[in-house]
């Protein structure tokens, strides 16, 4: 069994089902702008509470929620206690790349 660190993360073995991992620490207020990914993108949220709109519906999301959004499908997240969430990318298909896409734009950024 393979370890991933989240430093480098390169070895995915071919049978994995994760693309790109990472844990967010967020700040009351913050706000993560409406955004879509290459491919599926799972939040489970470890503390804290927060807002988040995925597929076009509103949620209160707080410690042990699993939020799931499909590749291509718009999300964001407004922060009303502060947070730590880890995201898990799913399979990503080729030619895809991590971080935020935004419709209408060519920017990527953040994760």
């Amino acid at each position: 069994m393979p370890v991933i660190s989240v430093k480098d993360q390169e070895n995915y073995p071919d049978w994995s089902e994760f693309s790109h991992y990472g844990i967010n620490y967020l700040k009351v207020g913050q706000e993560v702008p409406l955004h879509y990914h290459d491919c599926n993108e799972y939040w489970v949220i470890v503390s804290g509470r927060g807002i988040c709109t995925t597929e076009g519906d509103t949620y209160e999301i707080g410690p042990g929620d699993l939020v799931l959004t499909k590749q291509g499908d718009e999300h964001s997240l407004v922060v009303t206690e502060e947070m730590a969430a880890v995201y898990i990318y799913g399979i990503m298909p080729p030619g895809g790349t991590t971080g935020y896409r935004y419709r209408n734009q060519t920017q990527e950024s953040g994760e």
